[in-house]
């Protein structure tokens, strides 16, 4: 049976104004348009044809059987074009919705394009980074010895000022004991008779005074023996001193030079990493900020501790909430995050090999005033205080990552340095930094400078604490 059979014949004038559908041909449309076009046919009211007037009743006029049958055509007209724009409109209404999906879609992929890239960029600055850091180890490393060699000759140059100037003492003090003898030496040793002679003294006295002056003749040229023998080590010292000056003088003119190159290397350093946006930076951004609000050294170490762990935690949630939702790849790649978190930036602590000299990797030039342990007004000392020279070099103890670098409390200028295990040196007594937060750095690597120191007031000091976890550990085995 055909459609035109089975429908009202406003129905079908509505759809099929020319010609009947047959069921060969079925009409494709989407399930939301069918279901509005359905909802407005529905809604439309359409004459029974048994209520209609018997076909042979008489009519009055002549146009009495046609308007009926016109108002029911122009209500049917008008269903069927309320009808078509519904479905336009369904039409319209699903081509947007796709058009929105299809936008959504390809924002969403070029939000991940660029989260991606943002994190590869990431990757490549902190690559970047750490191998300029790496490239200015060996320029720190002879710079640091410079400034222990300048350290020492300076040293030395001291040293032989402070003897020359008792030298010059000594000299005074013997040429003003023996100035006042200096005129009967003189006669004595142009006239001894009529000096010996001079006074009428009997011959005893005159036999005595002989022996006087001829004792006093010995001691006089003993001690113009010692005025000689001073004179000749004053005039050595001299010699010394100048030399040592212009040696000293050279070496400056070289450590002004290695001073420039490593800072201009390490800003480069610097700079590489800063210009990475990654989640990296942010997260120690907010390292820095709970830095800042810590209370003493341990409570910033601690606040460190917490965020990480914090980290973990959040990472390891994530990974149970993908393994629930069947997601192995994601759960997979939230526990190596939560792994690279637990390891650390850097690769942890060792030992120096055997036989290397105590203090060889120091972290700066200059002695130790302090060493672990050792008794303070504080108690006993929780790490190693070093004094080293005027604006030393102060170098990375490990390799790792920046927490922490800029002023804290009343340590000056401090930094805390991740070396990976939960290991961290904290420096702190800095006069400028050369890192940032967030930087990776090289062992050996360049942090800042100590100071400028003159020799006038109290001079400054470097204070290197070694914690792992929330305590302090003697630092001393591995520098």
């Amino acid at each position: 049976m055909s459609v035109c059979k089975r429908a009202p014949a406003a129905i079908l004038r509505a759809f099929t104004p020319r010609r009947c559908l047959r069921p060969t041909r079925p009409l494709h449309l989407s399930l939301p348009t069918i279901g509005l076009a359905t909802g407005l046919l529905a809604g439309l009211t359409v004459p029974d044809p048994s209520d209609a007037a018997p076909p042979h009743t008489s009519h009055p006029g002549p146009h009495h059987h046609a308007a009926p049958h016109a108002s029911q055509s122009a209500a049917a007209d008008h269903a069927a074009a309320a009808a078509r724009r519904a479905v336009a409109q369904a039409h319209a209404a699903q081509q947007a919705l796709i058009a929105r999906q299809q936008l959504q879609a390809r924002d969403l992929a070029a939000r991940t394009a660029a989260r991606d890239a943002a994190r590869a960029q990431a990757r490549q600055d902190a690559a970047r980074a750490a191998a300029l850091s790496e490239a200015t180890v060996d320029a720190t490393t002879q710079l640091q010895q410079t400034e222990q060699q300048t350290a020492d000759l300076s040293d030395r140059v001291a040293t032989l000022r402070a003897e020359q100037a008792q030298l010059r003492a000594e000299l005074s003090r013997d040429s003003a004991a023996v100035t006042p003898m200096l005129p009967l030496a003189a006669r004595l040793a142009r006239y001894p008779a009529d000096t010996l002679l001079a006074a009428p003294v009997p011959p005893d006295r005159a036999i005595a005074g002989l022996l006087v002056i001829q004792g006093l003749s010995a001691q006089l040229e003993q001690r113009a023996n010692a005025i000689r023998t001073r004179r000749a080590i004053l005039a050595k010292l001299d010699s010394d001193l100048a030399a040592k000056g212009t040696q000293l003088a050279a070496l400056q003119q070289k450590q002004a030079a290695q001073r420039d190159s490593v800072a201009r290397a390490a800003e480069a350093a610097r700079q590489a990493q800063q210009r990475s946006n990654s989640a990296a930076t942010q997260a120690a951004r907010r390292v820095e900020d709970a830095t800042r609000k810590a209370s003493s050294l341990q409570d910033a170490v601690n606040r460190i501790e917490a965020l990480e762990k914090a980290a973990e935690d959040q990472l390891e949630q994530a990974a149970q909430a993908a393994i629930r939702a069947h997601r192995a790849d994601e759960a997979a790649a939230a526990r190596a995050r939560a792994a690279a978190i637990a390891q650390g930036p850097g690769p942890g602590l060792t030992t120096p090999p055997p036989g290397t000299p105590a203090g060889r990797r120091a972290p700066v030039p200059g002695t130790i005033v302090t060493a672990w342990g050792a008794t303070t007004e504080a108690g006993p000392a929780s790490g190693i205080t070093y004094a080293p020279p005027s604006a030393a070099t102060v170098r990375a103890p490990c390799a790792g990552q920046i927490d922490f670098a800029g002023a804290f409390r009343s340590y000056g200028q401090m930094v805390i340095l991740n070396c990976g295990r939960h290991y961290r040196f904290v420096l702190a007594g800095l006069g400028a930094l050369a890192v940032s937060t967030g930087q990776a750095l090289a062992h050996g690597a360049p942090l800042g400078r100590m100071p400028d120191w003159s020799g006038q007031g109290a001079r400054p000091t470097l204070f290197v604490q070694l914690r792992h976890g929330g305590g302090a550990v003697d630092p001393a085995p591995f520098l």
